[in-house]
């Protein structure tokens, strides 16, 4: 998924954050997980840094984007000195920071961070959103000759906590012939189109009750739900200014369809 879901999570950035920036300008990727993103800004002529806290997600992102600058750290606890003119983190990533205490260490690291007048983008899965979208039924995946996987979304609205599941299967040595993935691989250019999307989900649902001999792992990513308001109440507290929320389409009504992404800015001399 790298290059393809890299290219998605440019598109905020582009109507965001690049416009606000110099030519060539400094900028750190916080959770940076694989480098796709940083390689495609490092082709633009920012000069970039990827932060991520998985040792495994940087070696790929080493070789995804050789030129660029990867550390590893915790979102909550890494120290850079003030030489960024802007900190982005895509992909929902503060979700899986569990209270809004530690949410707030983060902000409060990413201002340390920027110059002053530097901006930081983020987008946030929020609780209404997650109260509608993370109801327990596969959200996502593939299914490929050897493997498959798919992501499974569950948010329990009464505490704000939830995960992810992700679950993958690992075909037997000899894997028999099969009518599903044959179709799959037949269909799997024209599988992502919109129309199709609730099709490529019954496929994968398919998939778990059919192909029984094939070895399966499941691994949960825990989330929480946060508040527009609560978290607009932190960035302020660590000093941001001019802080903006809106959806990717530019609306700023944050209704229970859409993410929440935030802009602000460092307080400039």
């Amino acid at each position: 998924m790298g290059p393809e879901y890299s290219q998605n999570q440019l598109q905020p950035l582009e109507k965001m954050l690049l416009p606000r920036l110099p030519q060539n300008a400094q900028l750190l990727d916080l959770c940076c997980g694989t480098g796709n993103l940083v390689q495609r800004l490092i082709e633009r002529g920012y000069q970039v840094t990827g932060v991520d806290g998985s040792e495994q997600m940087l070696n790929y992102a080493r070789q995804n984007s050789p030129n660029a600058n990867f550390l590893l750290g915790d979102a909550r606890y890494f120290e850079l000195p003030s030489v960024f003119d802007a900190v982005f983190s895509t992909s929902a990533s503060l979700n899986h920071i569990m209270t809004i205490q530690e949410l707030q260490q983060v902000f409060q690291r990413v201002y340390t961070a920027l110059k002053d007048g530097g901006w930081f983008l983020f987008d946030i899965n929020h609780h209404e959103q997650m109260q509608r979208w993370w109801n327990g039924e596969i959200a996502e995946g593939e299914i490929e000759k050897k493997y498959a996987w798919m992501l499974t979304p569950n948010y329990n609205s009464s505490d704000s906590t939830g995960y992810f599941q992700v679950t993958m299967f690992q075909a037997p040595a000899k894997p028999s012939s099969s009518l599903l993935r044959t179709t799959w691989r037949g269909l799997s250019p024209i599988l992502n189109l919109r129309f199709l999307y609730r099709w490529r989900l019954k496929l994968l649902s398919a998939f778990q009750a059919q192909e029984k001999h094939w070895k399966r792992m499941d691994v949960r990513y825990p989330v929480r739900g946060y508040y527009p308001e609560k978290i607009k109440a932190a960035l302020q507290e660590v000093g941001f200014i001019d802080i903006d929320i809106r959806t990717l389409e530019g609306s700023t009504t944050i209704d229970n369809k859409h993410s929440a992404y935030f802009l602000c800015r460092k307080l400039g001399k």
